[in-house]
């Protein structure tokens, strides 16, 4: 499958709340750069730490958080760059906000996901540390 089936797959399964499906397109090596000076931040550096914050967003957000490619993605290569939006509540507070994702598809898995937000500072107050 070439690498923008396999991100747009993630994503459709993400939309439909399949978090193990959208998983299901990783390695258990995948790594996912998250930027940022928040409790989500830093490098994950395999499926299980990955799934630990996909469980944390998910927790603190009561599974009201959602992410969607919010404009065309481009390949080049093994790369696929996704502008995505974000939106999620967590008691008074609200997020809205656009940001980039770019992953590297090797062999029909993904094999690392770096995320971009439009606003960092925006994104730490929200999720705090």
């Amino acid at each position: 499958m070439e690498p923008k089936k396999i991100v747009t797959s993630y994503f459709e399964a993400l939309a439909n709340g399949e978090v193990e499906k959208a998983l299901s397109y990783f390695t258990p090596q995948t790594k996912w750069s998250q930027p940022g000076n928040n409790k989500f931040s830093g490098l994950k550096n395999n499926l299980d730490e990955i799934f630990n914050m996909f469980e944390g967003i998910m927790g603190d957000t009561a599974g009201n958080m959602t992410v969607m490619p919010n404009g065309e993605m481009t390949q080049s290569a093994s790369f696929v760059a996704v502008p995505v939006w974000f939106t999620a509540k967590k008691g008074s507070k609200s997020f809205d906000l656009g940001g980039m994702d770019l992953f590297e598809v090797k062999e029909g898995k993904i094999m690392h996901v770096w995320t971009f937000s439009d606003n960092q500072q925006v994104d730490d107050e929200f999720w705090g540390s």
